[in-house]
Order: structure tokens, then C-alpha cells, then sequence
């Protein structure tokens, strides 16, 4: 089911077209190396706790938000 659709032929398309294994089990990655965030502190500043109330610079919570859209992430 995808988007309140059912696509009986989606896990072919898959195979066929991505080359992804369905039936794999790869172990979850335990750890990932990522570089120091870039602040602007001043800018982090100006922001202040009303208009940007929740922020982290976490590595995990980088991680989540990021969705791999750096080069480096992608590589």
C-alpha cells in the first residue's frame, strides 16, 4: 500500500529497476562519522528562543534531519 494505493507489481519494479534486494537483512549501522556543524552563532543568536524554540546540534539528531543531502553523506 502506497499512498492509499496497492501496487501489486511495486517489489518487481524494484528488483528490476533499482537492483535493490527486498529479502536482505543487513545488519542496522551502530555508528557514523559526521564533521562538526558549521554555526553562525550570531545569526543562532538573533533567532533567539521564540522564532527557532527547538534546536540541537546533537550528532544523531543532525543525522535524522540531514537525509544524507551533503556529498559527503552521499559518498
Amino acid at each position: 500500500m502506497f499512498g492509499g494505493q496497492f501496487l501489486p507489481k511495486f517489489g518487481e519494479y524494484i528488483k528490476n529497476n533499482m537492483f535493490s534486494d527486498l529479502e536482505s537483512n543487513d545488519p542496522c549501522q551502530e555508528d557514523m562519522e559526521i564533521t562538526e556543524p558549521k554555526l553562525n552563532h550570531e545569526f543562532v543568536e538573533e533567532l533567539g528562543h521564540e522564532l527557532l524554540s527547538r534546536r540541537s546540534f546533537s550528532k544523531w539528531e543532525r543525522i535524522m534531519h540531514s537525509h544524507g543531502a551533503c556529498l559527503e553523506e552521499v559518498w
